[in-house]
């Protein structure tokens, strides 16, 4: 695997802004699949230290599990991942006039497949992939645990320039920066996009070893003394590990963002959309 190269400033999240820039509305299925709920995906600014020069701006989302909502207000069989493509666009243009879709880097945390009948479904959430790479320069990104591309769909993303789907662990290079990605969540492996708890987290610490700038979960680390949940086993190998900038889903946090007592910066994007541009 490829390892980070020494001498060059970490990505680190310097500020996020609490009131969002936007919300895009959609609905889902109730709990209990009794019905439906209407709700909204909040899309905040912030920034960062160690972008490099050729990425105007890093997105970060998941759990993008809800149909989109028209102007009038009703709704059919678009995905809210793929609605949000386009309006994270005219954002761009309308309040960050500077940064250059093409030069956008977008990362996908899993769980981007939704609909109206079944909380908590699995499908395939290829139309939102095919929206984010019309849209923006580079899009990487994990499976969640209810992502179910069909082997033609994971064909199509990994013939696609500027797409990477993480099916495997692995690290890749883009620009300045290693990037690392492990899909899915622990559990039985006789079920989509599980591993086995010990193998996950030996998948993970070998990633870790490379040093990545940015590691792409789905399955977000726990932080029990500010009462965030999470995989715990996830958070010790962390927190044994280099510095790093953790992006992850899965479970939702009450703040964005967390830090481990060795500096790992901790991103939670279930049910938000992040987007950072170079600070200062």
């Amino acid at each position: 695997m490829k390892r980070r190269k020494a001498g060059r400033e970490r990505l680190r999240v310097v500020t996020i802004a609490e009131e969002p820039l936007a919300v895009v509305p959609f609905v889902s299925a109730a709990p209990g699949s009794q019905g439906i709920i209407y709700d909204e995906l909040p899309v905040h600014l912030g920034e960062m230290l160690g972008l490099p020069e050729d990425v105007d701006a890093l997105i970060v989302a998941s759990d993008l599990q809800g149909i989109a909502l028209s102007e009038s207000g009703e709704y059919g069989d678009v995905l809210v991942g793929e609605q949000l493509a386009g309006t994270l666009v005219e954002l761009l243009i309308q309040h960050l006039p500077g940064v250059r879709p093409e030069k956008v880097l977008v990362c996908l945390c899993g769980d981007l497949y939704g609909d109206t009948a079944v909380r908590g479904s699995s499908g395939d959430p290829l139309q939102v992939w095919r929206a984010f790479r019309r849209s923006f320069g580079k899009v990487l990104g994990v499976n969640g645990n209810h992502d179910l591309l069909t082997p033609h769909g994971e064909a199509e993303l990994a013939a696609t320039p500027g797409t990477h789907l993480f099916s495997e662990p692995s690290v890749l290079q883009h620009e300045s920066l290693l990037i690392a990605g492990l899909g899915g969540v622990t559990g039985r492996a006789d079920r989509p996009n599980r591993t086995p708890e010990i193998e996950y987290l030996e998948l993970l610490g070998s990633l870790l070893k490379c040093g990545p700038d940015l590691l792409l979960l789905h399955q977000s680390p726990d932080l029990p003394g500010a009462g965030l949940p999470g995989h715990a086993g996830i958070r010790e190998r962390l927190e044994a590990g280099p510095e790093v900038l953790v992006c992850s889903g899965h479970v939702h946090w009450n703040r964005p963002l967390a830090e481990l007592a060795n500096g790992v910066q901790l991103l939670n994007t279930d049910g938000r959309v992040l987007v950072f541009t170079a600070a200062g």
